[in-house]
């Protein structure tokens, strides 16, 4: 009886499992990890984030806000290889409400192809990456970006 309680509890555990990750691209962090660091140099690593990224019925936005020293000069390395539909990578010097928020860097003009790219900023105290999410669709539901941040 013990047995068959235990197999039951493993087969659901293990669909609760599997339905979870039904159409979502796997988000291997390690490996971004990995191939952002190679973009880093001759920067020193400092910090990265693994951001999930999940496809609703209409476009949605995420902000995170990054602290920085003035004097020092920053590389930003986005990874963006874990997502199943391209993501729009906007880089701010002020939060969204702020009237005097200006624009320091954008993928848009970045070839949909490349999952890769690098930003360098120095002279700021925050930095705001902001990633806008397209609408999705029957074959887009969820997947990862990463961004790593090294200083000089």
């Amino acid at each position: 009886m013990k047995n068959k309680i235990k197999s039951i509890s493993l087969f659901c555990l293990l669909l609760i499992l599997v339905s979870f990750q039904s159409g979502d691209v796997l988000c291997n962090s390690k490996d971004l990890k990995d191939k952002a660091k190679k973009q880093l140099d001759p920067y020193n690593y400092d910090n990265f984030e693994l951001t999930r990224i999940n496809f609703r019925n209409k476009e949605t936005f995420k902000e995170i806000e990054i602290p920085l020293f003035i004097g020092e000069k920053y590389r930003l390395v986005f990874e963006m290889e874990a997502l199943p539909k391209q993501v729009l990578v906007e880089v701010y010097n002020r939060e969204r409400e702020n009237k005097k928020r200006k624009l320091l860097f954008t993928s848009k003009d970045i070839p949909a192809d490349k999952t890769e790219f690098i930003y360098e900023v120095s002279k700021t105290r925050r930095i705001y990456i902001n990633y806008i999410i397209p609408a999705g669709d029957e074959t887009a539901k969820s997947g990862c970006a990463l961004y790593m941040i090294g200083y000089k």
